[in-house]
């Protein structure tokens, strides 16, 4: 007698996640779980709906390691531009910053912009909370978080430009002790970043002491990712070695053309670090852009002191400014390949390089970006084409490479239209299938199927996602291999991806025939013991 199942998947190439061989196979999902894969299952079990994906190839759900979608999942819990590139899950609480954990306090001004311009308040009191609030909202993907150090420090020191005293550190190590204990998978640094740029060794040890002993892991966006890149990576090994705790390697990366080429070394350290036993791994998106604050890319971290207010009100400081410039000149920026990403004051400046503000403007870049952070208070994104094709090919080849988008979940209509955001957002993993697998052929397929399902899992322990297995919770992305491709641009970023036909989360379809459904089967996923 036939067996039952809610839907059958017929007549695709099912790469599993493993990185071994793809195989003609059926695929049969009966509740949130995939019951059995295996071939002509038409004639052992009966389903509800059948899906014929002939030509097509079903995957395991990418998992992106690395996003910043907490700023927007409570206002936008349909996460479009995730779930059309096959994004299933993400890890949220990256770069040393988690919503989850920030209240209302004014050094918090950054990051109520982003809730402020969902009408949200503020209204949770810790992560376990925050979490509460996604699962009881709905979300179309399954969440997990990272606890953000910088949060942490800020809710504690505010800004302030020394090491915590036994008392702070007490109540750093509560906050990270209740997060963790809420279920984050583990401590986030950004050292690039204040208040994070402060910290010392020591006290960000004392932070991954607990973390390894809940069995988290260590991510961190390191202290610099140009000019002192290998002495950042050494200080994120050390953190490694001290602590005894896994180490993940946040968007992985050298910028500036006098700097290209030293990916080499840093992976050759990664390398060395596993071979002596540390567990350290990195990811990356595929793009030679990054996108971060336009005063991070310029400004010494001194002026960035106190938030954005404060570096506006720095700026209009004649003899502030002129320290500040000389620092910037003696830097030597590559104007032309600086673009304005997100001015929400000035809206006519987005995606206008420095070089072109300042010839509309008829001033030099250097005082048109300055004018720009004063307009914006200090808050302004840009994107920086400081990157060489041939780092990020090299750091793709790396075995340990899984792949992430740094982006926060938008949609193309609605609020978060108006930004002119860095198009990972809307293309990473389509983009990676489309131009590093078929178009270039630097990576096989079920190599880099295996980088985007079953090696994030493992980095976050999860013990019943990443593969196309019996028993694993039925998470799966059907796309045309011929078509995928990513369509997003950085004049018009919000666009879908091409070649998504179906994707499936807990077991129910989010993603039919190219369109979302209004399946809200998403979860909240937190640290297994």
């Amino acid at each position: 007698m036939a067996t039952h199942c809610d839907y059958l998947v017929v007549g695709g190439r099912v790469v599993d996640g493993s990185g071994g061989p793809a195989r003609y196979a059926d695929v049969a999902v009966t509740g949130d779980r995939l019951t059995a894969i295996g071939a002509n299952l038409t004639s052992q079990y009966t389903a509800s709906e059948t899906f014929d994906i002939t030509g097509r190839v079903v995957t395991p759900g990418f998992i992106d390691l690395h996003t910043h979608s907490d700023l927007t999942v409570l206002m936008n819990p349909r996460m479009e531009s995730s779930i059309h590139q096959g994004v299933t899950t993400e890890l949220v609480g990256n770069c040393g910053m988690s919503v989850g954990l920030l209240h209302s306090g004014a050094q918090f001004e950054m990051e109520r912009r982003w809730i402020d311009r969902g009408g949200l308040q503020v209204d949770w009191t810790d992560m376990a909370s925050f979490l509460k609030r996604i699962a009881d909202t709905g979300v179309a993907i399954n969440i997990g978080t990272l606890a953000g150090h910088g949060t942490i420090r800020k809710d504690i020191l505010e800004f302030a430009e020394r090491a915590p005293d036994a008392a702070e550190l007490s109540g750093m190590l509560s906050r990270l002790q209740g997060a963790l204990d809420a279920g984050a998978f583990g401590l986030s640094t950004g050292l690039e970043y204040l208040p994070g740029g402060y910290a010392t060794l020591d006290e960000i040890c004392a932070l991954a002491d607990i973390t390894r002993d809940a069995g988290g892991f260590y991510a961190s966006h390191i202290r610099d990712e140009r000019d002192h890149l290998v002495a950042s990576v050494d200080e994120a090994l050390e953190v490694g070695r001290r602590s005894k705790i896994p180490v993940q390697l946040s968007h992985h990366k050298v910028e500036r053309r006098r700097n290209w080429g030293t990916i080499k070394k840093t992976l050759s350290m990664m390398r060395e670090a596993r071979e002596s036993g540390m567990d350290v791994s990195t990811d990356q998106y595929p793009y030679t852009a990054f996108m971060t604050g336009l005063a991070v890319i310029l400004l010494p971290q001194w002026a960035q002191a106190g938030g954005g207010a404060a570096v506006a009100e720095r700026l209009a400081d004649p003899e502030e400014r002129k320290k500040i410039a000389e620092h910037i000149v003696e830097d030597n920026p590559d104007w032309d390949q600086i673009r304005i990403g997100i001015a929400s004051n000035r809206r006519d400046a987005q995606g206008l390089t420095l070089t072109a503000l300042a010839a509309r403007e008829r001033t030099s870049p250097l005082d048109a970006a300055l004018n720009l952070l004063i307009d914006e208070q200090g808050m302004v994104g840009a994107a920086y084409f400081a990157m060489s094709e041939d780092d990020v090919d090299t750091i793709m080849l790396d075995s340990f490479t899984s792949i992430g988008s740094d982006g926060v979940a938008a949609s193309p209509v609605g609020l978060l239209t108006g930004d002119n955001i860095h198009p990972r957002t809307y293309g990473t993993f389509p983009r990676v299938l489309g131009e590093y697998v078929r178009r270039r052929e630097l990576l096989p397929l079920e190599e880099a199927v295996r980088r985007m399902t079953s090696l994030p899992a493992e980095r976050m322990r999860l013990k019943d996602r990443g593969l196309v297995e019996a028993g694993y919770f039925a998470d799966l992305v059907v796309f045309d291999p011929d078509t995928i491709a990513d369509v997003a641009t950085f004049d018009n970023p919000h666009q879908f991806a091409a070649g998504i036909d179906h994707v499936f989360v807990n077991g129910s379809i989010a993603i039919r025939s190219g369109f979302q459904t209004e399946a809200l089967t998403g979860r909240v996923l937190r640290r297994s013991a």
